[in-house]
């Protein structure tokens, strides 16, 4: 264990050295050809990927020097496109464990506030402020791209992988956690949602969606490219952040697969609405599933699939990307590795569940094998075909983030990652003490490690759960405490006690202005001040005056034609604004006094139909977006074009289904700018509640019905069952429990 330990982190430095030597800055280095190139953001992925794996291997001083290096070169605000999952999982991800880990450094200069803030901390945040926009779609679910300095492109695809969707929990919710601000966690959970809902009749999801529509593009469904983590982040998502409904959504969409996806060990890609089989080919990315399986506690299970992918190994040494399990050979074209981690993934999960020495066995094997077919003069280069070994010039960033490092952790037993909650450490920190580095971690599928005991640390409800402790101690009402007046009610004396209630409000004389309760009789009680009626104006009135419109409009065609003589345009245009202010302020003052609950709206349509003349809007056959609308004609200028254009976009258009996207005004010979091209609004979710949200911190100390709706959170389902007695016949592999029964 120890020979092949010292392996794998000469193999990680290797390329470590490699990319720092011949790539740096770039993202990424060309393992044959010893140089670097671009290929996710331009922010020198590799070293941010790499960062955690330094202190997994116990390199402090290295990790200090790499931390100023990407806190120097990093820019979130730069002009470059870039995919809102990767930057997630491996900058947002890698920043966010690299910030968490630092307090295990000796010697790593920490502010007051760490674990709660920190230079990581704060790039993190900027870096995923920029990914905002992208999730300010119709659905919540997210865009593919997104131009880290202008925002999402208004010509931007709206079709995206369910990866893409569902794979940002982790990173979104732990930064929500250590920041204080919701904005995120809330942003990943509606998509989540999103996903959740549209899910097919037989309980799968597709491979690509609509994010504007939720309408499936691609409906083949199946556990690997495509899909992976979406799955893995409802698990991880639940018990990182104690959301047991998302463990539900998992377990519902396992049994959905093991009906319609599995076919004995292996798993195809099938229909998503009628479960018939479309291809029946392994992906190399489904080896994942394994350690997921375990992690929840499903070793048996885990065991057995894993057995099946360890075939791969054994033949070729390596899995390929898409293995054909009706023709028992790679797919043409498709035969390479390029370095992936999920088969490693898997195996130090279960070695770490089960200590059976045939997994330790097979991971040996996949080091022997990328060391002897992949190394380079300066890196480790991707397996284009698994049948021969040849190799293509890349080398991805997960190969020192994830690969390397699941490697090194099989073979490293006693590294603080596998502390199983046997040591930690105290604290004080901004909200109080804290236990810190207590275990438990959570990776994201970028394999960046993250720490329960510090988000918990830094998030709400360990403020709320310290100040309600401070109230507590000071103010104890233990018959408050046990609910009595609660869990002893039945339905008929919470009645009597709702009539007494409003027999006390109607003796209430002071507050007689304006009453209006029903209470579950057929009649309804009300009071009213008559001198409140009196204030009130009509309910129906006319407030849209036809003749006064026409005169407006008239009126501000001839301040900007008096405008173009006068060369002028500036003065007008204010004057015109103001005057449209205060049109807008007049409607909106009489509308303030329309009576909702009273008013007939099919009556006030007609009102104005009869009141206005008919126009013709002629319905335009060609779709322009985006085109500079010049000011150089008579009766253009800036503001009135755009109050123009929102009424044709929200009030005209779509009556007649005419697709419309405003453009930028601009005059002539003036280059429309560049940003004017995009939009940056973030999503909006702050009122959003989702299952979870509830605060489960110790706020009211209640044995009553509190204690009941924290039961009802479904708390069950973030626990694990224990191993089968089957689980000790599975001894170095040569026992698959699919052929294994106990006779009475």
């Amino acid at each position: 264990m120890l020979r092949y330990k010292e392996k794998v982190r000469k193999m990680f430095y290797h390329a470590y050295n490699g990319y720092l030597d011949f790539a740096f800055p770039f993202d990424e280095l060309k393992p044959i050809s010893c140089a670097g190139h671009d290929t996710w953001g331009s922010f020198s992925l590799t070293l941010i990927d790499a960062l955690d794996t330094l202190l997994v291997m116990g390199n402090a001083t290295e990790f200090r020097r790499a931390v100023d290096l990407v806190l120097a070169t990093v820019n979130p605000e730069a002009n470059v496109n870039v995919s809102v999952f990767e930057t997630n999982i491996r900058v947002v991800g890698g920043l966010l464990t690299a910030h968490m880990l630092a307090g295990r450094v000796e010697g790593m200069p920490l502010e007051p506030g760490w674990p709660c803030s920190g230079p990581l901390l704060r790039l993190a945040e900027r870096m995923a402020e920029r990914l905002l926009p992208a999730f300010n779609t119709d659905t919540g679910m997210p865009f593919g791209t997104v131009n880290l300095k202008y925002g999402v492109h208004k010509t931007e695809t709206p079709i995206t992988c369910t990866a893409g969707v569902g794979t940002f929990l982790l990173e979104f919710g732990a930064l929500s956690r250590l920041t204080g601000d919701p904005q995120y966690e809330k942003a990943a959970l509606r998509a989540l949602d999103a996903l959740w809902k549209s899910r097919s009749p037989i309980g799968l999801v597709g491979n690509h969606i609509n994010v504007q529509t939720a309408v499936w593009t691609a409906t083949d469904a199946g556990i690997g490219a495509g899909v992976d983590s979406y799955f893995e982040y409802l698990v991880k998502g639940a018990l990182l952040f104690q959301r047991p409904h998302l463990m539900k959504q998992f377990y519902e969409f396992e049994d959905s697969i093991n009906r319609n996806v599995r076919h004995g060990d292996w798993f195809h890609w099938v229909s998503m609405t009628k479960g018939v089989t479309s291809l029946p080919i392994y992906q190399s990315l489904e080896a994942f599933w394994p350690g997921l399986l375990t992690l929840v506690g499903k070793v048996d299970d885990a065991s057995r699939i894993m057995l099946q992918y360890s075939t791969l190994l054994r033949r070729y040494g390596i899995p390929p990307e898409f293995y054909h399990l009706t023709d028992q050979e790679p797919v043409n074209g498709r035969a390479a590795y390029p370095l992936r981690p999920e088969m490693a993934e898997s195996l130090m999960y279960l070695y770490r569940a089960t200590d059976d020495p045939h997994w330790l066995e097979l991971a040996a094997q996949m080091v022997d094998a990328i060391e002897s077919s992949a190394k380079t003069r300066c890196g480790y280069a991707t397996v284009n075909k698994v049948q021969d070994h040849s190799i293509e010039d890349r080398m991805e960033s997960f190969f020192l983030a994830e690969t390397t490092k699941y490697l090194y952790l099989i073979f490293d037993p006693e590294n603080f990652l596998h502390n199983d909650g046997s040591y930690s450490r105290e604290i004080e920190t901004t909200n109080g003490p804290c236990i810190v580095e207590a275990g438990g971690y959570i990776y994201n599928t970028e394999a960046h490690p993250l720490d329960p005991s510090i988000i918990h640390c830094c998030s709400a409800k360990k403020q709320a759960e310290r100040e309600a402790l401070n109230k507590f101690s000071s103010n104890i009402d233990f018959v408050s405490l046990l609910h009595f007046d609660e869990i002893m009610l039945n339905r008929e004396e919470m009645r009597r006690k709702e009539d007494l209630d409003l027999v006390g409000e109607k003796k209430r004389t002071e507050k007689s202005e304006y009453i209006k309760q029903q209470y579950g009789s057929e009649e309804l009680e009300f009071e009213v001040d008559p001198s409140f009626i009196q204030k009130r104006k009509p309910t129906l009135q006319e407030i849209f005056d036809q003749a006064e419109i026409k005169d407006f409009i008239r009126k501000a065609r001839l301040m900007d034609e008096d405008s173009q003589k006068k060369k002028n345009e500036k003065g007008i245009v204010v004057n015109l604004a103001e005057t449209i202010r205060v049109t807008l302020e007049e409607i909106a003052n009489e509308t303030t006094h329309l009576d909702d609950e009273k008013i007939d709206w099919s009556i006030i349509s007609k009102m104005v139909l009869q009141k206005s003349e008919a126009v013709k809007v002629r319905v335009i056959q060609t779709k322009v977006t985006n085109a500079c609308v010049l000011l150089d004609q008579i009766g253009y200028s800036a503001i009135w074009r755009r109050f123009l254009s929102t009424i044709y976009e929200h009030h005209i258009y779509p009556k007649y289904r005419i697709p419309f996207t405003q453009g930028p005004a601009c005059f002539a010979g003036e280059e429309p700018r560049e940003a004017d091209n995009y939009q940056t609004k973030h999503p909006d979710n702050k009122h959003r509640i989702y299952p979870g949200d509830l605060d489960l911190s110790i706020s009211q100390f209640s044995l009553g019905r509190p204690y009941v709706s924290m039961e009802s959170e479904g708390f069950e389902f973030l626990t694990a069952p224990i191993p089968g007695f089957r689980s000790k016949f599975y001894g170095l592999g040569f026992t698959s429990a699919a052929n294994f029964s106990i006779k009475a």
